[in-house]
C-alpha cells in the first residue's frame, strides 16, 4: 500500500485557499488611483492639484487660496496650468488687487513667461478680446494729409473695423498756418447706421504773428457704443479751416482697439437693447454716410447658451437586505 502523508488534508485545504485567493483577485476593482467609468465630483471648496516631481504645480482646479480671495471676501473657484518651469500660462481667475473695473471678475487668459497677458477676454465690460490690442488701420481720403482751406468740414480719413476689443483709440496731428484754426471732427458709427455720431471736436490755432505752423498731437479714445461682437463700425476723421486762409493739415498718426481701462468705458450695449431715450440723447451728425457697408455683413448667429452639466446619475436602488438565516454561498 502507498504511503499516504499524514497531512494531505491539510495541504488540499491550503491549495483550495490559494485558489480562492487568486480567483478573489483576478476579480477584484482597478486600483484606487485608477477610475474606470463615471464621474468624480469635488465639492464644498476642494480642489484637484497636479505637481512636478520637484513639486511645482503643474495643474489645478477649484478653490483658491485665501491671497485670491474676491474683493467681498469670498473664496475664488477656477482654473490654474503652469509650465513646468513654474510659470503661468493658462487661468481662469480674478486678481482681486487690480486696480481697473475688473477686479474681482475673472478672465480667461493666456499667459506669456514674463507674467503678460497675451491673449484674454474683457473682464470690465464682459464682450469682446481683452488683449491683445488690434490695429486699427485708416485710408487717407481726398483731404486727409493735404492743406485743407475749406470752411465747411472734410473727410480726411476712415477706418472700417471688426469690433474685437471694446475701445477704440486714435492719434491726430493737426496743424494751422499763421493767422489760421484747425477744426477737427473724430466721429463713429455702426455699418448698419446712417448717421454719424460725434466722438470729440478738438482745435489748433496759430497766431498771425506766428513765423511757423503750430501742430498738435493728441489721443482721442472712446468706447465702441451699441456695437456687437465682430460687428462692422466706421471712424471717420473731418477737418476744416475754422478761420484764416492760409490752410490746416490733418494728419492721422494711428489707431488702434484695447481692453477697457475701467468702468467708465464700458461701451453702451448693442442698439437692439438701447432705449429710446439713450438713443435720442446720442449727438449725432444729421448726415448720411459715405454708403460703406450701410447693409452690414450678416454676422454669423450668436452661440447658444450653453446648457449646465447633466445631473449626475441618481444612485441606484440599494439591494435589499438578506433575509435572516443560513445561505448557499459560492464555495
Amino acid at each position: 500500500m502507498a504511503a499516504i502523508p499524514q497531512d494531505i488534508l491539510d495541504r488540499i485545504r491550503a491549495l483550495e485557499r490559494q485558489v480562492r485567493e487568486l480567483t478573489g483577485r483576478a476579480q477584484m476593482r482597478p486600483a484606487l488611483n485608477r477610475i474606470t467609468n463615471g464621474r468624480v465630483t469635488i465639492a464644498e471648496g476642494g480642489s484637484l492639484e497636479v505637481l512636478a516631481p520637484d513639486g511645482t504645480g503643474l495643474f489645478g482646479v477649484g478653490q483658491f487660496g485665501s491671497f485670491w480671495n474676491h474683493p467681498d471676501g469670498t473664496a475664488q473657484q477656477g482654473v490654474v496650468m503652469q509650465r513646468e518651469d513654474g510659470t503661468t500660462a493658462f487661468t481662469i481667475r480674478a486678481n482681486p488687487t487690480a486696480e481697473a473695473g475688473g477686479a474681482g471678475t475673472q478672465a480667461v487668459s493666456i499667459w506669456d513667461r514674463n507674467g503678460h497677458i497675451v491673449i484674454g477676454d474683457d473682464t470690465t465690460s464682459g464682450r469682446g478680446i481683452g488683449s491683445p490690442a488690434l490695429p486699427m488701420p485708416f485710408q487717407p481720403l481726398p483731404a486727409g494729409g493735404e492743406t485743407i482751406t475749406s470752411s465747411t468740414l472734410q473727410g480726411c480719413w476712415f477706418a472700417s473695423i471688426q469690433a474685437h476689443n471694446p475701445v477704440a483709440t486714435v492719434q491726430l496731428e493737426i496743424g494751422a498756418a499763421p493767422g489760421s484754426t484747425c477744426e477737427v471732427q473724430v466721429q463713429y458709427r455702426l455699418a448698419s447706421e446712417s448717421t454719424w455720431t460725434v466722438i470729440t471736436t478738438d482745435s489748433v490755432t496759430a497766431a498771425a504773428s506766428a513765423t511757423d505752423p503750430v501742430y498738435k498731437t493728441a489721443w482721442y479714445t472712446f468706447p465702441l457704443h451699441r456695437a456687437e461682437f465682430e460687428q462692422l463700425v466706421f471712424v471717420r476723421i473731418q477737418a476744416r479751416q475754422r478761420s484764416g486762409s492760409d490752410g490746416v493739415i490733418c494728419n492721422c498718426l494711428g489707431g488702434y482697439t484695447r481692453r477697457t481701462y475701467g468702468p467708465s468705458e464700458v461701451p453702451d450695449p448693442p442698439a437692439s437693447t438701447l432705449t429710446a431715450a439713450r438713443t435720442a440723447a446720442a449727438p449725432a451728425v444729421d448726415e448720411t454716410g459715405p454708403e460703406q457697408g450701410i447693409e452690414a455683413p450678416v454676422q454669423p448667429p450668436p452661440f447658444p447658451v450653453p446648457s449646465p452639466f447633466p445631473e449626475p446619475d441618481q444612485d441606484p436602488e440599494p439591494a435589499p437586505a438578506p433575509e435572516p438565516g443560513l445561505h448557499p454561498t459560492n464555495d
